[in-house]
């Protein structure tokens, strides 16, 4: 049986924490009571000091008074299936600072502004986007080179996974037209649904996560490379793109093969810049078509950027 809070003569900090700790795992014990956990989990004080704190009974008893540390909170957190809020809620009440993974406010506001000015600058494909995979803003030579008007689609389409899964916009048919094309759309699929999921690692409980992910579900596989791992070899992942393209329309449609690299404009991995290098000679006459010549100011323009 879960014993009650002795709030009288805990430090005032150990109190506020066991407070916050004590209204989450409620709710959590309350939410799975007539319903099973995934991973059968019942959310009860004995449990959470079995599984995540072992002297959290010891606290709830006034036979610890030591604070946990931050490592511990986070590991209640994690075991209380906590929301960013929620896991900076129980920080704070520790006296520890909260976590801050990605730009708000101002600060995203004005990362977004550079992105956009470094972007139009570049002379490559690219497109700006964010820790939720949106696409912000793609250039003329993007939308040219994959044949999409990013500012046309419906906003809730404006995003990495559908553009690279669903079978409704060309990069999927054009990146899947023979066998080795098809072996590395699928690397580059799960790798990119693994950096999602380990770049949002402290927000898969927050609702615009669970949101995301129930739309991404509808999208046709996209459930079948949610659980495989990514290649363990740095090789793997870092092979280019093969995909099928054309300059103009009535012009015969070729193979050509592009590298994808990150362009970060803060202190932060988003929101950042992804760009394309083109990796063989059709290549490179495709971008001079595009108005984005490889040789020349190109070197010097991705030392600057990069470096």
């Amino acid at each position: 049986m879960d014993v009650q809070l002795n709030l009288h003569s805990e430090p005032k900090v150990l109190k506020m924490l066991l407070g916050e700790i004590e209204t989450i795992r409620t709710s959590r014990w309350q939410q799975y009571r007539e319903e099973s956990h995934p991973m059968l989990k019942r959310f009860t004080q004995q449990e959470l000091n079995d599984e995540a704190y072992a002297t959290y009974k010891n606290l709830l008893t006034n036979r610890s008074r030591r604070l946990p540390s931050r490592e511990a909170v986070l590991a209640i957190s994690n075991y209380l299936e906590c929301t960013s809020s929620e896991r900076n809620n129980l920080l704070l009440a520790a006296g520890y600072l909260p976590e801050h993974h990605e730009l708000e406010g101002r600060s995203l506001k004005l990362a977004l502004e550079q992105s956009h000015l470094i972007m139009n600058a570049l002379p490559l494909p690219a497109f700006i986007a964010t820790h939720k995979f949106e696409i912000v803003e793609a250039n003329k030579a993007f939308c040219l080179l994959y044949e999409i008007p990013i500012e046309e689609l419906p906003p809730q389409h404006r995003s990495m996974i559908h553009l690279h899964f669903n079978s409704e916009y060309p990069i999927r048919s054009r990146s899947t037209f023979d066998a080795t094309a098809f072996q590395l759309w699928e690397s580059h699929a799960v790798y990119g649904i693994q950096t999602f999921k380990q770049n949002n690692i402290y927000s898969r409980y927050d609702a615009w996560y669970l949101s995301l992910i129930r739309q991404f579900n509808e999208i046709n596989d996209f459930k079948a490379y949610w659980s495989r791992k990514a290649p363990d070899s740095e090789s793997d992942i870092s092979q280019s793109k093969v995909v099928m393209a054309r300059m103009g329309e009535g012009n015969e449609w070729m193979p050509i093969r592009l590298r994808q690299i990150h362009i970060s404009v803060s202190s932060r991995m988003y929101p950042r810049i992804e760009a394309f290098l083109p990796e063989d000679e059709p290549a490179r006459k495709l971008f001079t078509w595009l108005g984005c010549p490889f040789e020349g100011i190109l070197q010097d323009k991705l030392k600057s950027y990069i470096c």
